[in-house]
C-alpha cells in the first residue's frame, strides 16, 4: 500500500502506508535504521511496480526525493533538538554556577563574620595571636601582639627574630628550650611565662601558649599560638609574696624570711667549719604601757621610727626582721668575734638614747637584747633564736636597757620556769596558797594596827615557796590575776573574823597589794565590790596597796579607777614610794590615803646618811599633804631610832623588828596576848 503525498516541485508523489508511512507520515526524527528498512521495502516493490507498468526508475527516484526532504526536516530538527539541550544545559550550568556563587558568597561572609569575631574576641581578651611557619622560618603577628608591645601594625615583620629578640636575656634560653622539647615532642603543648620588652623600654610580663602541627613524616611544620598580657597577675603575685615573707607596718623581713635567711646561714656553716654568724633577739622596754596609754597609732609610729634608728647599726649583709609586736630580730652574718655582736647591741642602745617625739609627747624608751652565737653547735635554726630569745628575757629581767649573751644556764633556768608555770597553774586549782600576814605597829603607842596579807605558795613537794620566786612568773602569764583576787578575798573574810574575836577601836584593817596587771583589769572594781559584800568587811578596813609602775603611762584611765576605788571607801596606799622617777608627780595627781616608805631607803639609813634625809624629806612632805606615812622594813632598833629622829613618831612600821609574817594559828596567838595584856591594864 501507498499513500500520495505532493513533492517539492508540486507533483503529486506515493509514499509507503503502514508502520513505515506513518513514520515518514509523522516525521519522527531520522535514524540509519529506518532508511535500511526503506531500502528493503523498495527491494519488495520493484516487482510490484513492473507488473502494474510503472517505471522502476521513477519510483525510485520518486521515494528518494521523498527520504531526502524526510532527512532534511529530520537533520533540522535534531539540530534544533540540540541546540535546544545545547541551551537547557547552559541555562542548568548556569543555574548551578549562580547557586554555586551564592553560596561560596554566604561562605565567604561566614568565614568572614567568623574572622571578625575572632578578631575582636582577641581583641577584647587582650590576646596577641601568631602562626609560625616551621618551614619558611615566618611567624605571623597579629594586630593585637603587636599593639600589646606598642607597636603599630607595619612596624614589626614577620621573622621569629622579631620575638625572640624582645625576650629578657634572663628568660631567652628557657624560652628556646620549652620550644625545643616542645618540637622535640617531651611536652603535649607549649607554655611559658617570659618578660618581653614594650616599646617604651620597659618590660611587660607576657604568657604564650601554642601547639606544634606535624606532617606526614611528624616533622613539625607549623605552630600557632597567643600571647597575653599578665604583667597585672605577677605584680599582684609578687605583693603577695612580698607580704607573705614581710612586715607590713615597717616593711621589714618578717619571721617566715629570717628563719629562711637563718637557715640558709646554718647551710653556710655546713661548708664553712669557721663561719660565725650570730642572732640578737630585741624587745622594746614599757612598749605595752606605751601602747596601752597613748594608743595603737602612737604604739605603730614608735615602732617605725625604732626600725629607723636601727637601720644604721646594721651592714649591708646583715639582716634586721620583725616577729610580731615590739619584738625585733637580726642576723649578723660572717662575723669574726662575738664582740661584733656585742658592738652592735652597744651602738642600738646609743641610739635609743634620745627620745622619740610621738605626736608631740616626748617619749624615752630602750630594748633589751640577747645574743646568741652560732658556735654553740646548734642543729636547727629555731634553737638560735630560742637562746637568743632567753638572753634577751635575762637582760630584761637584770633591770632592762642592755644587752646578754647567752649561756647554757639561762637554759636550764628557762626549762625549771616553764615547769614552775605548769605547777602554778595547778596550785590555782588546787587552792595550794597560803596567806602570812605581816603585823603593822603604830610608832606612836606601839600596838598592832592591822596586817599586810603575803601570799605563800605551799608546793605539794618543795613546802613553802616565797613570792620572790614565783610572783614574776605568775605576773608574766597573767596567772597573777587569779591569785590576785583570791589572796584579796581571803585575807578580807579573815579579817572580818579578827575583828569580831578581837574587837579594838580603832578597828583592825588589812593592806592587801594590787598588782599592775590586776589594776588594769577592765572588772577590777566590780570585783572588790563583789567581794566587800560577801565578806561583810567594811571598805574602810581594807587598805589597797597600789605601786607607781602599776598604775602605768594611761594617768588619766588610771585617775578614773583610783576615783572609783576611792568612791567605795577603801584606803589607798603608794607602795614602794621613792623608787619611782615621778613618785612626786603621782602623790600630787592622786588621791591616796597613805605612803608606804621603799624598804630599801629604810635600809640604807644607818650606812647613807643620804637615805635618812631622803626619808625625812617624805615624811615632811607627807606631813604637809595630810596623808600617813608606812615605815616598811624595819628591821632592827637601830633603824627604829633613826626613824623616829627624823621626826617620825606618828606613823606606822613594820619588819622583822616587830614581827616576821605569820601564819593564822600564829596571828590568833599573837592576838590572844596582845588582848589579855590590854584588859590586864
Amino acid at each position: 500500500m501507498s499513500a500520495i503525498i505532493k513533492r517539492g516541485d508540486g507533483n503529486q508523489q506515493n509514499v509507503p502506508s503502514g508502520s513505515e508511512g506513518q513514520l515518514l507520515k509523522e516525521q519522527r526524527i531520522f535514524n540509519w535504521s529506518y532508511l535500511v528498512q526503506a531500502l528493503r521495502w523498495i527491494e519488495c516493490q520493484l516487482p510490484v511496480a513492473v507488473k502494474i507498468g510503472v517505471p522502476v526508475v521513477a519510483v525510485t527516484v520518486q521515494f528518494l526525493q521523498s527520504v531526502a526532504c524526510l532527512l532534511s526536516a529530520a537533520m533540522e530538527r535534531h539540530r534544533n533538538a540540540a541546540a535546544l539541550e545545547r541551551a537547557l544545559a547552559a541555562e542548568a550550568a548556569a543555574s548551578e554556577l549562580e547557586k554555586e556563587v551564592s553560596e561560596r558568597k554566604r561562605a565567604e561572609m561566614a568565614l568572614r563574620e567568623s574572622v571578625e569575631r575572632y578578631a575582636l574576641a582577641s581583641t577584647g581578651a587582650n590576646v596577641g595571636l601568631w602562626d609560625w611557619n616551621v618551614r619558611a622560618n615566618a611567624i605571623y603577628f597579629s594586630e593585637c601582639w603587636k599593639s600589646m608591645l606598642g607597636w603599630e601594625e607595619t612596624e614589626i615583620g614577620n621573622s621569629p627574630e622579631e620575638w625572640l629578640n624582645r625576650i629578657h636575656p634572663e628568660d631567652i634560653s628557657r624560652i628556646k628550650t620549652e620550644i625545643a622539647n616542645h618540637f622535640e615532642g617531651l611536652t603535649p603543648q607549649f607554655e611559658s611565662e617570659c618578660r618581653i620588652s614594650h616599646k617604651n623600654g620597659t618590660y611587660l610580663w607576657a604568657c604564650s601558649r601554642g601547639i606544634a602541627v606535624r606532617d606526614e613524616n611528624g616533622k613539625v611544620c607549623r605552630m600557632a599560638g597567643y600571647m597575653t598580657d599578665i604583667t597585672k597577675r605577677k605584680v599582684a603575685e609578687e605583693q603577695l609574696r612580698h607580704h607573705a615573707f614581710h612586715d607590713p607596718l615597717t616593711g621589714l623581713s618578717n619571721r617566715a624570711l629570717f628563719m629562711n635567711r637563718l637557715e640558709h646561714a646554718f647551710e653556710l656553716t655546713k661548708r664553712r667549719p669557721d663561719y660565725l654568724f650570730a642572732v640578737l633577739f630585741l624587745d622594746l622596754d614599757r612598749f605595752k604601757a606605751i601602747n596601752d596609754s597613748l594608743g595603737h597609732s602612737c604604739g605603730d609610729q614608735l615602732l617605725v621610727e625604732f626600725v629607723e634608728r636601727l637601720v644604721p647599726c646594721l651592714r649591708s649583709g646583715d639582716t634586721l626582721a620583725r616577729l610580731g609586736g615590739d619584738e625585733f630580730a637580726m642576723l649578723l652574718e660572717d662575723i669574726h668575734h662575738i664582740s661584733d655582736a656585742t658592738a652592735v647591741a652597744s651602738r642600738i642602745q646609743k641610739q635609743l638614747q634620745l627620745g622619740f617625739n610621738l605626736n608631740g609627747r616626748q617619749i624615752s624608751t630602750s630594748a633589751s637584747i640577747g645574743i646568741a652565737l652560732s658556735a654553740a653547735g646548734y642543729n636547727e635554726p629555731e634553737e638560735l633564736l630560742r637562746d637568743a630569745d632567753l638572753a634577751m628575757y635575762r637582760a630584761k629581767s637584770t633591770g632592762r636597757a642592755g644587752h646578754q649573751v647567752f649561756d647554757p644556764a639561762m637554759q636550764a633556768r628557762e626549762v625549771a620556769l616553764l615547769q614552775l608555770e605548769s605547777e602554778l597553774r595547778r596550785a590555782i586549782e588546787r587552792q595550794e596558797f597560803q596567806i602570812y600576814y605581816q603585823p603593822v605597829v603604830s610608832l606612836e603607842t606601839g600596838l598592832l594596827a592591822g596586817f599586810e596579807a603575803l601570799v605563800r605558795w605551799k608546793h605539794f613537794s618543795r613546802g613553802i615557796i616565797a613570792p620572790e620566786e614565783f610572783m614574776p612568773v605568775a605576773e608574766e602569764t597573767g596567772l597573777i590575776v587569779p591569785i590576785g583576787y583570791w589572796v584579796l578575798r581571803e585575807a578580807c573574810r579573815q579579817m572580818c573574823v579578827w575583828q569580831e574575836l578581837f574587837p579594838a577601836n580603832p578597828p583592825l584593817t588589812i593592806s592587801v597589794n594590787i598588782s599592775g596587771k590586776q589594776f588594769s583589769q577592765a572588772d577590777l572594781i566590780p570585783q572588790i565590790v563583789c567581794i566587800l559584800q560577801e565578806t561583810g568587811i567594811s571598805a574602810r578596813s581594807l587598805n589597797l596597796e597600789i605601786t607607781e609602775s602599776a598604775i602605768g603611762e594611761n594617768l588619766d584611765a588610771a585617775a578614773a579607777t583610783i576615783g572609783q576605788l576611792k568612791n567605795l571607801g577603801v584606803q589607798l596606799y603608794i607602795d614602794d614610794f621613792g623608787t619611782g622617777y615621778s613618785s612626786l608627780s603621782v602623790l600630787h595627781r592622786f588621791p591616796f590615803d597613805a605612803l608606804k616608805i621603799d624598804r630599801s631607803l629604810i635600809g640604807r639609813m644607818a650606812a647613807d646618811g643620804e637615805s635618812s634625809e631622803i626619808v625625812r624629806a617624805i615624811v615632811t612632805l607627807a606631813d604637809n599633804l595630810g596623808i600617813g606615812v608606812v615605815a616598811e622594813g624595819v628591821e632592827t632598833a637601830e633603824q627604829l631610832e633613826q626613824l623616829r629622829a627624823t621626826g617620825y613618831n606618828k606613823g606606822l612600821g613594820q619588819g622583822y623588828f616587830f614581827s616576821k609574817p605569820l601564819n593564822r594559828e600564829a596571828v590568833e596567838v599573837l592576838m590572844s596576848r596582845a588582848l589579855r595584856r590590854r584588859r590586864g591594864r
